[in-house]
This record gives C-alpha cells, sequence and structure tokens, in this order.
C-alpha cells in the first residue's frame, strides 16, 4: 500500500518529496479520508452475527453483575469488621495489665 498523493493544499511549501501528512487541517473540497473510509466500511457486506449473541452478552452481564455484587458485599463486610474490631480495642483496651484480683496487703496501721 503506497502513500496517497499530497493534495493541492494553499500555503504550504511545495516539495515533490514531501509525503502528505495526516493531521494537517482539512481544506473545504477535498474529501475526507476517514470519511471516505467509514462509507467504504458501511457499504461493504456486512458480517454474520452468530445467533446466540445476545444471549451469551445477556449471561456475560448477568455474571458481571454478581460479581460486582459479591464484591460489594465483601467490601462492606470487610467494613463491618474493621469496625467492630477498632471497637473492640476501644472498649477493651488490650494493651494494659490486666487489673489485679487480689488487694495489696495494708500496711503503716
Amino acid at each position: 500500500m503506497s502513500l496517497p498523493d499530497p493534495p493541492d493544499r494553499p500555503g504550504l511549501p511545495e516539495s515533490p518529496g514531501t509525503p502528505w501528512v495526516a493531521g494537517l487541517p482539512d481544506v473545504p473540497g477535498l474529501p475526507d479520508r476517514k470519511e471516505a473510509e467509514v462509507r467504504r466500511m458501511l457499504a461493504g457486506p456486512y458480517p454474520l452475527v452468530p445467533p446466540d449473541l445476545a444471549a451469551r452478552a445477556a449471561d456475560r452481564g448477568r455474571r458481571l453483575l454478581a460479581h460486582r455484587t459479591l464484591l460489594h458485599r465483601f467490601g462492606w463486610l470487610l467494613a463491618l469488621l474493621a469496625l467492630a474490631a477498632l471497637w473492640w480495642l476501644v472498649m477493651d483496651r488490650p494493651w494494659l495489665p490486666p487489673p489485679a484480683h487480689t488487694t495489696p496487703p495494708v500496711e503503716g496501721w
């Protein structure tokens, strides 16, 4: 596949060896390459669609929705467990020594 001939673009230097560069501003009256390509694709033969495409797409959508719901529930469960662990730490204070169950001997009477 070779490059197309450079179109006549006013205001651009004329050099015979310079290839036409896509992305330059369009000049009115010249055909748009992308539009022509889209028209050619739409005019051509359409590919065959598998008969079970809609059923497969619906099944995939159901699976994705189920996975997303499961992940959301798992996230809420983790948040609830983290909150319960924080509550336990605040209420129980496991870093403090346990209280003595006997009273110390009284001295100095």
